[in-house]
């Protein structure tokens, strides 16, 4: 049996969801602007020792500034374009078009019954977020 793009994205959404994951947007340039920037201004004005006092407050700045940016995956999917949608459903076509499945929620109960499949479409999901989408992935399994 075929099932349809919109049912396989609706079932990694929901599989997402019932696995708890996460993901942030890259905040890695935005920690090093903060960092760089305090640490430059404070060596202005305090010369050596304002390098290291100000790269140390910077990333304490930093680290609060970009900590918790944290959105479910399942939102990430929900508020995808449907060109994006469609490759996602290419990203985990290989496992999913062998199992008979008529819609989403029988796709979902094959999915996590089957723990090696569960890690292989969660594998693949997080592969597409992180590198089509720009999000790092964390998940509680």
């Amino acid at each position: 049996m075929v099932i349809r793009t919109t049912e396989v994205v609706e079932a990694l959404r929901i599989i997402s969801e019932q696995n708890g994951l996460q993901a942030t947007a890259s905040q890695s340039l935005k920690g090093g602007l903060i960092t760089g920037g305090v640490a430059s201004f404070s060596a202005l004005l305090l010369g050596p020792a304002g390098l290291a006092i100000g790269g140390t407050l910077g990333g304490i700045l930093a680290t609060y500034l970009t900590k918790d940016k944290f959105v479910p995956v399942g939102q990430i999917i929900m508020e995808m374009e449907e060109r994006d949608k469609h490759e996602l459903y290419r990203a985990v076509q290989n496992f999913v078009t062998s199992l008979d499945a008529a819609d989403a929620m029988q796709l979902v109960a094959l999915v996590q019954g089957n723990d090696i499949l569960k890690r292989n479409v969660i594998a693949a999901l997080t592969a597409f977020i992180r590198d089509n989408m720009n999000y790092q992935v964390y998940n509680s399994w």
